[in-house]
């Protein structure tokens, strides 16, 4: 073959050698002006070649070599008996690329959908309750920090009344002990949150959606009720701290897709203010709510007449910003409002025949 122009580097300092290459009886021949050398073609590494880039000869003393593109260089490859690799083969016929893609999308979705949640459920089960209280304490921590909580402006009586409905709903030997808060939360609307410690937070807005006449009757109360057994449901089952498993794997995921690694760091309050607890989780705690309003001869009737206000109030933001609606009310971060209701009104009616049974 005719030699090729090509740059030599002797690996032991950053000076190059304009040399030429030639390619004879299975021996790769270095000629440069102030030496040559030769090395057996079984002993040259040869980087992919790309098209229209250099390519690069590694040689076993720690020298190299790189060949401009070109004739010369597609001739060299020649004579070094390249083959492309079968990615690169792949790489160079479309239906392989589309499939290719197909695959990555659908290996993504999988893991997106399945494995993240199953692996977040076994890192939830095997959290110690210490875990909990520490996540609740920052949470809470953090939400008035970021102003989400403000004191209440309700009277102390109205707040005394409220809280006086949770010893009811506590359940013997529960999983964490219950306390509750009554909090303004402007930026939250109507809301109430269960923190992984325990800790259920009840916005002013959501009591005075309970009011009639500002006045908090006993089926405002039961209403409300309803509402806290929902959250004690959460805190039993360990919704909350479940939900902050799966949101950690989904953003250090995407960290490690994307490189941007500030959705890792985003902290509590984003997570507990946009958090949307699964299907799943809401029907388990409606169900557990549900429960307790039939312990203490509740119907829940006054589950959905709540649900339903939160609806009528969620409508009525409609012409809000697109972002103060999904910041704001309880329907934001209990989603599937109108499945739980149509669950609950087949309650309501199995409730119904019952009575009538039993007359």
């Amino acid at each position: 073959m005719n030699l090729i122009d090509a740059l030599f580097f002797d690996g032991r300092s950053a000076h190059l050698h304009p040399a030429q290459l030639s390619v004879n009886a299975g021996t790769l021949t270095v000629s440069a002006p102030a030496f040559q050398r030769s090395y057996p073609l079984a002993a040259v590494a040869l980087s992919e070649p790309f098209a229209a880039a250099p390519v690069m000869l590694r040689f076993g003393d720690g020298a190299s070599c790189e060949v401009p593109a070109g004739n010369a260089r597609d001739a060299l490859l020649a004579a070094l008996g390249y083959r492309k690799s079968a990615v690169m083969r792949w790489q160079a016929r479309w239906p392989a690329v589309l499939l290719a893609l197909v695959l990555l999308v659908a290996l993504l979705a999988l893991a997106w959908f399945r494995g993240i949640p199953a692996v977040a459920e076994r890192i939830a089960a095997r959290l110690p309750p210490s875990v909990d209280t520490s996540l609740g304490k920052a949470a809470l921590a953090s939400l008035e920090k970021q102003g989400l909580l403000l004191p209440s402006r309700l009277s102390d009586e109205r707040i005394a009344e409220v809280e006086a409905l949770l010893p009811a709903l506590t359940p013997e030997n529960g999983r964490m002990p219950l306390r509750l808060l009554v909090r303004a939360a402007p930026r939250l609307g109507a809301n109430a949150l269960a923190l992984p410690d325990g800790t259920i937070i009840v916005t002013d807005g959501l009591v005075r959606l309970a009011q009639d006449n500002n006045a908090l009757t006993e089926d405002g109360k039961a209403e409300l009720a309803a509402v806290l057994a929902h959250e004690v449901g959460h805190v039993e089952h360990r919704h909350a701290t479940r939900v902050m498993a799966r949101s950690s794997l989904t953003a250090a995921l995407s960290a490690s897709l994307f490189g941007d690694f500030s959705a890792v760091a985003a902290g509590l309050p984003a997570v507990l203010s946009q958090m949307e607890y699964t299907r799943a989780m809401e029907l388990d705690a409606d169900s557990y709510a549900i429960e307790v309003l039939h312990h203490h001869r509740l119907s829940a009737q006054h589950f959905v007449d709540m649900l339903a206000k939160l609806e009528k109030q969620s409508g009525e933001a409609a012409n809000m910003p697109r972002w103060m609606k999904n910041a704001m009310g309880y329907l934001s971060t209990h989603p599937e409002t109108a499945e739980r209701s149509a669950r609950l009104q087949q309650v309501i009616e199995q409730e119904s025949e019952a009575k009538d049974d039993a007359q």
